[in-house]
């Protein structure tokens, strides 16, 4: 049997306190991994082991189930987006911070945010979003953003993010090439260390 490591566990714990946006936006990371050749788990080259993980047989589920909605016209997001307006700002308190998960090297901004979420307890307060955390990182010069000729935005790295443990990864999609940034166990004790500074910092 395959052994998906010891963060397989946080996972599923993860994907269930999730947004459906949240949830979309990780099975599209799944799957452009997928079109490029490389397991999104693991972060190899695909291999026969990769379609027997449990990870990737639960997020190819989860695309079927939302192509059944929209084939039949159920909406997912909305009824999230109206409770989401009487909820408390997002914050963290010393002892869910303590129980946040390292998750292994390699991944992704999104993991990173739905395991800090996991670890609150307060369903009233709103969801970290993982843009809070890389518009945060742009501002103190760990990323950059970039618009590509096609107006699409993306996420690069500067000279300042292996400081922190940030490297990316090189992908072939459907639209093309793109770049995968991935975050290292020293990025994301960095990113919990300044937890408090990237949840108070004033939208643009």
């Amino acid at each position: 049997m395959l052994n998906t490591g010891s963060g397989c566990g946080i996972i599923y714990m993860v994907m269930d306190m999730l947004t459906e946006k949240e949830k979309m936006q990780r099975a599209k990371f799944y799957l452009l991994m997928l079109c490029s050749g490389v397991d999104p788990v693991t972060k190899e080259p695909v291999n026969a082991d990769t379609l027997k993980n449990e990870r990737i047989l639960k997020c190819f589920r989860y695309v079927s189930d939302v192509l059944d909605d929209t084939i039949y016209g159920r909406d997912r997001v909305p009824a999230e987006r109206k409770s989401a307006k009487t909820k408390k700002d997002f914050f963290i308190t010393e002892d869910e911070l303590k129980r946040v998960e390292i998750l292994p090297d390699g991944a992704a901004i999104s993991e990173i945010a739905a395991a800090i979420n996991s670890a609150v307890s307060d369903d009233s307060r709103k969801k970290l979003q993982s843009k809070t955390i890389n518009d945060w990182l742009v501002s103190q010069g760990y990323l950059m953003n970039r618009t590509d000729e096609k107006g699409r935005n993306h996420r690069e790295l500067t000279e300042k993010s292996a400081d922190i443990g940030i490297t990316s990864a090189q992908g072939m999609g459907t639209f093309g090439p793109y770049t995968i940034v991935l975050y290292s166990e020293e990025a994301q004790r960095f990113i919990l260390s300044h937890i408090n500074e990237i949840t108070n910092q004033k939208e643009e």
